[in-house]
């Protein structure tokens, strides 16, 4: 008899969770050199726009130097039957900002160029979810020229970040 309930017990199909549907989410992103907030608001049940403002630490950086950037992706939520599981797309724009100080001059360098990302969320429930990004930009290298700092060269930039959202 116990054998014959452990059997069906196998047969069961798995309990998919009934997560509510969200339309906007607001977390933060993070790796061991960025830090940044992200907003993102869903505008068709595949499709959204995503916002983050980020701040980097780098170890390069003079005193009174830094760098941030910001980006604004539409994403592409790929649908699964596993509702705990959202793989995503992103393509936008992206800002970067680099402030240089040398003691005896200073400015600030800007870049709007093209970036885009992939990633997975794990949604815990309908409030809350985590995830892990690669984002990619055409980012660009600062170099002191002429008693100045220019845009040097460009250069491809990858960013992995583990994320997470609060579901609104």
């Amino acid at each position: 008899m116990l054998s014959a309930l452990s059997l069906a017990a196998q047969d069961l199909p798995a309990e998919v969770p009934a997560y509510k549907t969200y339309k906007a989410s607001f977390g933060i992103l993070a790796n061991p050199r960025v830090i940044g907030v992200q907003t993102e608001a869903r505008f068709l049940s595949h499709f959204g726009l995503r916002v983050a403002a980020t701040q980097v630490f780098d170890a390069h950086h003079r005193q009174n130097e830094f760098s941030g950037g910001g980006l604004g992706l539409v994403t592409y939520y790929i649908p699964l039957k596993n509702k705990r599981i959202e793989p995503v797309l992103g393509l936008g724009g992206v800002y970067s900002l680099y402030h240089w100080d040398t003691g005896y001059d200073r400015g600030n360098l800007t870049d709007l160029n093209v970036g885009g990302g992939v990633g997975v969320n794990l949604r815990f429930s309908s409030d809350f979810r985590t995830g892990f990004s690669v984002l990619a930009a055409n980012g660009f290298v600062a170099d002191y020229v002429e008693g100045s700092m220019r845009t040097g060269r460009r250069k491809l930039l990858i960013m992995p970040a583990l994320t997470f959202d609060i579901l609104l």
